[in-house]
Formats: structure tokens, C-alpha cells, sequence
């Protein structure tokens, strides 16, 4: 029996349900992009529609000072497609209660971005303290639910995310398939391997830390920026790229680098060789003791490749989150395709996670059936697999 109720086991006919979906999605020149979240959440909301639930969806979009912190409205003009039904969008300036209390069974609402609202991200605020703040207050007395839905909000101590504790709290379908999924890792005694990449390992550094510490995985193969900083770390001197990691700040966080090497250095896996560019795409494999370049570094290296997937056929359950190098060009897909197609096509159980990842995958000429599971998480992913207590979980606890 699971620790949390689901949505779909309670009578939904004529109650209004406050859905907390994500989708958050990548924005090119103004242009949202339809992703799986979109698509997976409008199933969710066009399930409860026909079971004659009145469906307020809430999601937020980027974060206040980012080219992506935008309205939802193209959001809602994609899940109307989606669902083929009505679809009414609702900003936080009009009377979205009003709204709510006159919507029919079935009736979907989708509320403006909740980052607009100022005490949507005061994250010391307690759920109590959220639910007693407008307009968490005013939504609690309008709706019989709360949903939540997304893995990949569920580490944020958010206004939407954990202040409804007023109302009977339930996780929706997506959130139950990713948690499904996830108790499959939950025996430490089948080896784990987790592959980590992507541009922005900051804020995973501690966390991959603590997931060393308690054990939650064997070993761990670092690509991407994630690699090149811990062998920085270690002594590495890239030459061009030094002046790149100086620039953005990743010094405060070698101490934390170091101290895990120290404690962890024979299950920590860093690439052997790099793949750099001239500056006209041409690919260059240089060893790393044969650093420092003026290339710019953009892939790990064909020997890297190898090593890693000879771990990934050695391994019962992988995780893989970013990718491991800038797959979008052809030249420098390598590292990642060739990582990718080993899970793909392997035998091994397999969890995928972050933006980065899903985007890597389609481009790459894969799906993500070839996986056994593909996480629309990403930093919350790797916090639950660190046995961190995640607030939007916790409170479907109580």
C-alpha cells in the first residue's frame, strides 16, 4: 500500500480540484516549446475533466528577472489543443475566485503564472503560514482538492506547492508513475551508477555529495561541466575554459568539490580525454594531461566514451541526468549519443532526468520508450535519490 493517496480513488464528479502542475517549459525567442511535461499534465487535466471534476490548474514559468519568466497564456493555448476542450485562462489581476466558483463540471481553468505572485516563492514561510496568506487562503475555500502532480516542483517550499494543507491532499498520475518508478531504487543493494553532465552542476554538487555519503549509489561518471570542474578540482588547468569557470563563480564551490574527492575519490569516474573545437567545428580529442588548450573544450573524449559505457553494461540500474557535452552540434553529439544508446539498448533499469536530458534524447534520434523511465524531474529527481525530504512530498504525508 502506497504512503500517498491518489486523485483518481476519490469521487471527482462536481468538486473543484486545484491541480499543481509544471509546465515550466524552454521559451526561443519568445516562442514556448512544447515539451513532455505540457503533454503528460494535459493528460492529467483532461482525465479529471471527463470524470466531470472542475479542473484549476496551477504551473509556474521561469524565474522574476529571466527572458523565460512569462505569462501562461501560450501555455493554456497548447493544453486547449491538447485536451480539445474549452479552456479558460485566468490572471491573478481579475476575479479568479469568481471564476472558480462559477466553473461547470468538466470546466478547465488555467491560473496565470504562480511566480507573479510575491508570496509564492518566501520559501522560509511554513505550509501553515502559506495557507493563512492571500491568495492561498481564498483558493483553499473555493476548491475540495489539492494535486499534486509534478516531481520537478516538489523540492520547492512554494506558496503552491505546500500551503494548501487546508483541503484533502492527493498526487496526481504523473507524480505516481515517477514514484512508482523511483521505489524501484529504493534496494541498496543493487549497484547503482549515476551519470551526471549538463552547463549548470552548481546547484547538484552537495546533493551528489550526500547521495556518496548514505550510499544511494556505487559509482558516479561526471561529463559535461560537472567533469571538467572536478578535475579542475583535483589540479586540471584547461587554459581557456579556466578563465570561463573563474568568470561564473564555480570557485565558491571547489572546496565542496574537494572535500567529496577526498572522501569518495575510488567511486568518482572523471573523463580521460575531452573533445575541443577550433572554432570550426572540427573535433579535436585531446588526453587530459595534455592540457591546457585555447580550444574550447565540448565533449568528453572517444576513450571517456568507452570507459563509461563499459560501467553502464556493468551496472543493474542507471541513473543519467545532463548530457555530456554540446550535443546539439553534430561534431560534439558523440560523448552523449553513444552514453544514451548504451542504456537505450542495454539491459540495465534505467532513470532519466532534466530538461536537458529529454531534449538530448529527441534530438538524438531516440524516444523515451528506449528508457525505463524518463523523469520530468531534474534537480528534485536527484534530491529524492539523495533521500532528501522534498516539502510537496511531505505534506501529502500528513
Amino acid at each position: 500500500m502506497s504512503w500517498y493517496k491518489t486523485i483518481f480513488d476519490v469521487p471527482l464528479k462536481g468538486k473543484t480540484v486545484l491541480l499543481r502542475t509544471d509546465l515550466n517549459s524552454n521559451v526561443v525567442e519568445g516562442r514556448v516549446v512544447v515539451s513532455s511535461r505540457l503533454r503528460e499534465h494535459a493528460k492529467t487535466i483532461y482525465s479529471l475533466s471527463e470524470e466531470g471534476a472542475k479542473v484549476v490548474v496551477m504551473s509556474h514559468q521561469g524565474r522574476k528577472g529571466d527572458p523565460d519568466f512569462i505569462s501562461l497564456k501560450r501555455h493554456a493555448d497548447f493544453i486547449k489543443k491538447f485536451v480539445d476542450k474549452d479552456v479558460n485562462f485566468v490572471t491573478w489581476e481579475e476575479d479568479f475566485i469568481g471564476t472558480i466558483k462559477q466553473m461547470k463540471e468538466g470546466d478547465i481553468t488555467i491560473l496565470e503564472n504562480t511566480r507573479f505572485l510575491e508570496i509564492e516563492t518566501q520559501e522560509k514561510l511554513s505550509p501553515q503560514e502559506f495557507s493563512e496568506a492571500h491568495p492561498i487562503d481564498k483558493l483553499s475555500e473555493a476548491g475540495d482538492y489539492f494535486v499534486q502532480n509534478a516531481l520537478s516542483v516538489a523540492h520547492r517550499n512554494h506558496a503552491t506547492v505546500t500551503g494548501f494543507v487546508k483541503l484533502p491532499r492527493f498526487a496526481g498520475p504523473v507524480l505516481e508513475r515517477e514514484l512508482v518508478a523511483l521505489e524501484k531504487l529504493d534496494n541498496k543493494n543493487e549497484p547503482k551508477l549515476l551519470i551526471l553532465g549538463g552547463a549548470k552542476p552548481q546547484d547538484s554538487i552537495s546533493i551528489l555529495g550526500s547521495m556518496l555519503e548514505k550510499g544511494y549509489c556505487n559509482e558516479v561518471c561526471l561529463g559535461g561541466l560537472f567533469g571538467e570542474m572536478f578535475l579542475h578540482a583535483k589540479g586540471t588547468r584547461f587554459g581557456k575554459k579556466d578563465k570561463f569557470l573563474d568568470e561564473k563563480g564555480y570557485a565558491k564551490v571547489e572546496g565542496e568539490i574537494k572535500k567529496i574527492l577526498s572522501r569518495h575519490k575510488d567511486k568518482i569516474i572523471l573523463p580521460l580525454d575531452l573533445a575541443a573545437s577550433d572554432g570550426l567545428d572540427d573535433r579535436k580529442e585531446i588526453r587530459v594531461n595534455e592540457l591546457p588548450t585555447e580550444m574550447d573544450i565540448m565533449d568528453i573524449g572517444r576513450e571517456t566514451t568507452e570507459l563509461f559505457k563499459k560501467k553502464i553494461r556493468g551496472s543493474k540500474i542507471v541513473v543519467y541526468n545532463g548530457p555530456m557535452g554540446v550535443y546539439e552540434k553534430p561534431s560534439f553529439s558523440i560523448g552523449t549519443k553513444k552514453i544514451l544508446e548504451t542504456i537505450a539498448f542495454g539491459r540495465t533499469f534505467s532513470i532519466l532526468g532534466g530538461g536537458d536530458t529529454e531534449r538530448a534524447i529527441f534530438a538524438l534520434g531516440l524516444l523515451p520508450q528506449d528508457f525505463s523511465h524518463l523523469s520530468l524531474a531534474g534537480k528534485a529527481l536527484l534530491e529524492y535519490l539523495a533521500g532528501e525530504k522534498l516539502p510537496g512530498l511531505e505534506i501529502l504525508k500528513q
